[in-house]
């Protein structure tokens, strides 16, 4: 029987669980809807599951009476002629073998599919950017994903051929993507899942958390201790490290996705925020003398073509100056 600690893959090989995705019941309905309800952070993953059984080909034989016959007329004259270097036969009932076959053709069928969709999910391709580096990579769907500096993507093979179509992200990236009628497409981060059919979007996964900011379409976002939350154009959704709450705030997009233009936008920003994306887009430090320099507020832009030259101009704008020693920049 299913339980809590069930994982994607343990949930595609529960008979009961398969039974229940192609023949559903009352019954089994009843029975999954009260468990979705007693462990609702396992709802992401059985709906994930639910899509990758529905993709294999399950397909009962039915034998006619011809094999029937047939497999009866070789088993009597094997039991009638036994050969003399095997061991003694035992008697065999024929009326249910056939369909002890059919099922194990069924059961055959079921696990190539499901060993042929775990191979997938466990195929990727990788791409990753150096610090400084932005890459934009156009994937075989049509999508086009902007990957931010010092991140990494993995992308499922054979994505266009895909029912459903998975990246896991490490870092920040933009998402343009390109709608396929059915085809879902999901970006996995260490504290969520983001599920869209075509949209564009922006995520960033640093420093232990998941931030996604919706440009527009619409996004359904989850975690393993919160079922979906649907995102609107303009939402900010913030997935805490600890609890994997879900968290929404209205925000102006461009804000966050300056990035891709090369410069960061300082309105309505603190200058922790601004200091910790310049250390992840740079791999350098920076630290303040001068505690007080983080209750300035700031505006304006900042190029971000150039650490030295972006981190000596935000030192301008807070009237600071900057001292570097190695990759440390110290701000007095």
């Amino acid at each position: 029987m299913p339980n809590s600690d069930f994982t994607v893959e343990d949930f595609c090989k529960d008979p009961t669980f398969i039974r229940w995705v192609l023949s559903p019941t009352d019954e089994s309905n009843r029975f999954w809807q009260s468990f979705m309800a007693d462990y609702p952070h396992k709802v992401a993953d059985i709906r994930l599951a639910i899509d990758y059984v529905k993709t294999i080909q399950f397909r009962e034989i039915e034998p006619t009476q011809q094999d029937l016959a047939r497999l009866k007329q070789r088993i009597w004259k094997d039991i009638e002629q036994p050969d003399r270097q095997t061991a003694p036969v035992q008697t065999v009932h024929w009326y249910q073998r056939p369909y002890w076959a059919a099922a194990a053709v069924v059961l055959l069928v079921a696990s190539i599919g499901f060993a042929w969709w775990t191979y997938q999910a466990n195929s990727a391709l990788t791409y990753q950017t150096a610090y400084g580096k932005i890459q934009e990579i156009k994937l075989a769907d049509g999508s086009v994903v902007t990957l931010n500096a010092n991140s990494k993507l993995k992308v499922a093979d054979n994505l266009a051929d895909r029912p459903v179509r998975e990246v896991w992200l490490e870092g920040e990236a933009y998402f343009d993507i390109a709608k396929r009628k059915g085809a879902k497409f999901i970006v996995h981060t260490p504290e969520a899942q983001i599920e869209v059919l075509g949209t564009e979007f922006n995520v960033n996964t640093r420093r232990d958390q998941t931030y996604v900011v919706l440009e527009e379409g619409k996004v359904q976002l989850s975690t393993d201790n919160q079922s979906m939350v649907v995102m609107k154009p303009g939402d900010m959704a913030t997935v805490s490290p600890k609890s994997r709450q879900i968290q929404l705030k209205r925000v102006q997009p461009d804000v966050y996705d300056a990035w891709k233009a090369s410069y960061i936008i300082l309105d309505g920003k603190s200058l922790l925020e601004i200091i910790n994306s310049l250390e992840d887009t740079f791999g350098v430090t920076i630290s303040l003398s001068d505690s007080l320099l983080m209750d300035r507020k700031l505006t304006g832009k900042l190029r971000t073509d150039v650490a030295d030259d972006c981190i000596e101009n935000l030192g301008i704008i807070l009237d600071a100056n900057v001292k570097k020693t190695g990759d440390t920049y110290r701000f007095d």
